[in-house]
């Protein structure tokens, strides 16, 4: 039997994780291979994603801006055995935009999560709608380097299926051990542009105060991810579906 692991070594890729195998509340285990959160795919090797849907991959979710996926296709939407979406999640959450924001007091990227879940819910909305209509196999959701789009997201699957602050927060904070050349590239690129590069790399963190302020903000304004979930308008039913497939083998 393959043994299964949360990252996934794939040629051209740096960050496709697994949210399989974290502990729910009730002592059960989100079962491998039915979400992924990944970075960019418009560099992987071919042969990569031919494997990916051999080991079960059934549709794509990526949450990067029309403009960013026109720069960068991701080849997954050529791929007839795999179903395409792309889904924007945040217009201003890509590395080039983020790289315009001023440093506050607080990390600069909790103000970015924050209205990404307030101004942006509709887009929330649809995007786990469409992973609940997948009934069988793994969806995979990126954005360019699987750290802030995706992180928002990832962690609210993982608030869908009860899995502990702690746990949350380690997934987000674990992009920080897989990107450092994405991260390089990054700042190398603002550099010869100009830019800030010393607040755009503040930016390119994946720091746990970020996300916690996140988790917060959900629980104190609608007491817990189910609760945001159904202020946005997500049907019961999906989110039902999400449930299951986040905690039934």
């Amino acid at each position: 039997m393959t043994q299964m692991t949360r990252h996934l070594p794939v040629r051209g890729a740096y960050n496709i994780r697994d949210l399989g195998g974290y502990t729910t509340a009730s002592g059960g285990t989100i079962p491998w291979r039915r979400f992924l959160r990944a970075d960019s795919l418009h560099r992987i090797d071919p042969s990569e994603i031919t494997r990916l849907h051999d080991e079960g991959l059934r549709m794509v979710i990526d949450l990067r801006t029309e403009d960013e996926v026109t720069t960068a296709p991701n080849p997954f939407a050529a791929f007839a055995d795999v179903h395409f979406a792309n889904m924007p999640l945040f217009d201003d959450l890509s590395p080039e935009a983020l790289s315009l924001a001023a440093v506050e007091e607080a990390h600069p990227l909790e103000a970015f999560y924050l209205a990404a879940l307030e101004t942006r819910a509709g887009a929330i909305r649809d995007i786990l709608s469409a992973m609940a209509g997948v009934q069988e196999g793994a969806v995979l959701f990126n954005c360019t380097a699987g750290k802030d789009r995706t992180g928002i997201v990832a962690a609210l699957l993982l608030g869908i299926a009860d899995v502990d602050r702690d746990q949350i927060i380690a997934d987000y904070t674990l992009t920080a051990d897989f990107i450092p050349d994405l991260v390089a590239e990054f700042l190398d690129l603002s550099r010869e542009r100009g830019g800030d590069v010393e607040s755009y790399a503040r930016l390119l963190e994946s720091p746990a105060p970020a996300i916690a302020a996140t988790l917060d903000h959900i629980d104190n304004r609608y007491g817990s991810v189910n609760g945001y979930l159904q202020h946005i308008g997500l049907p019961p039913a999906d989110l039902r579906q999400l449930f299951r497939r986040l905690t039934e083998n």
